[in-house]
């Protein structure tokens, strides 16, 4: 299995984006922050051509139960949504919970992660 669930996507980044925003709600997720790697590295001075934006999405509710139960897998948090180009083709890419929550112990993490991961999963499919 992969570490990413990527797909392709024709529609414009930006709705794509506004687009996630409002399905992630859907399963109680929010954008925390939306990162812009153009932008960030143009300001340090790099030229970077294609658009790359990093959504930070969470639920508070699943984040508090990771904290409790291990302090230690909050630095897996929170999960990562990329809406970029790449040589003219648009994506959707997110890094597979699953994949991440594997390193822990904790059968109970594991299948949390799997049922995170099958709803992002979801609402990245209908939105493409």
């Amino acid at each position: 299995m992969s570490f990413t669930h990527t797909v392709k996507t024709q529609k414009n980044l930006e709705d794509v984006i506004v687009n996630l925003t409002e399905k992630l709600k859907e399963i109680n997720f929010g954008v925390l922050e939306t990162l812009d790697f153009k932008k960030i590295l143009s300001e340090k001075g790099l030229e970077f051509s294609d658009n790359y934006k990093l959504l930070e999405v969470c639920n508070p509710q699943l984040a508090k139960q990771v904290l409790e139960a291990n302090p230690d897998l909050g630095l897996l948090l929170p999960c990562t949504i990329a809406v970029y180009q790449k040589n003219n083709e648009k994506f959707i890419s997110l890094a597979r919970p699953t994949s991440l929550l594997s390193m822990a112990s904790d059968q109970n993490l594991k299948f949390s992660g799997e049922d995170i991961e099958n709803n992002l999963i979801r609402i990245i499919d209908s939105v493409k």
